[in-house]
């Protein structure tokens, strides 16, 4: 190959690198940049307590998201031996927004109960939450995975809580409690 072939090469490999690499770095920029309303699952519960999430879909606006965290979600690996008893996903645990009183880009958590399951937010989605609606009476926000560091509750099962000013935009995990 000449050299002017060999820069040719090395140009049409950059530009191709450039359009795969802008799109996808675009798109990891759209879920925090833009307003949107995402909902995800419990699918399981681990010994320890931690909640397994199904991947989270994103719509556009808040009724859309209402309309998915409505929807049951059969989970098989809690049927009976007869498949006769399903288990379902069939309320909102908690919403978390990262805006105040219930404002602005949001994460539906829907599962089955309030007894302290956890979960870690997803990367995208650490220290933005600015306000709750709490499905359960009590979720308690951790400023760390896993359960720990600083935290601080929001109360009111079916009212939406600002997070205390400490604690604003630091939450990576939430604890759903009944009392």
């Amino acid at each position: 190959m000449t050299h002017a072939q060999n820069r040719l090469v090395l140009a049409l490999a950059i530009a191709a690198t450039l359009v795969i690499a802008l799109p996808v770095a675009a798109g990891a920029k759209t879920i925090k940049d833009k307003e949107q309303h995402c909902v995800v699952y419990v699918t399981d519960k681990s010994a320890e307590g931690e909640l397994n999430m199904s991947d989270p879909t994103c719509v556009t606006s808040k009724a859309e998201a209402a309309e998915l965290a409505g929807r049951a979600i059969y989970k098989p690996q809690m049927a009976d031996l007869d498949g006769m008893a399903f288990g379902f996903s069939n309320f909102t645990l908690g919403i978390h927004y990262n805006g105040k009183n219930g404002t602005g880009s949001s994460i539906t958590v829907v599962g089955t109960s309030c007894t302290g399951g956890w979960w870690n937010t997803p990367g995208w989605f650490d220290n933005r939450t600015s306000s709750s609606y709490n499905g359960c009476y009590r979720l308690k926000h951790y400023d760390k995975p896993n359960k720990t560091g600083t935290s601080a509750n929001t109360y009111g099962a079916g009212t939406t809580d600002n997070i205390p000013t400490y604690m604003n935009n630091r939450t990576e995990s939430v604890a759903y409690y009944s009392s």
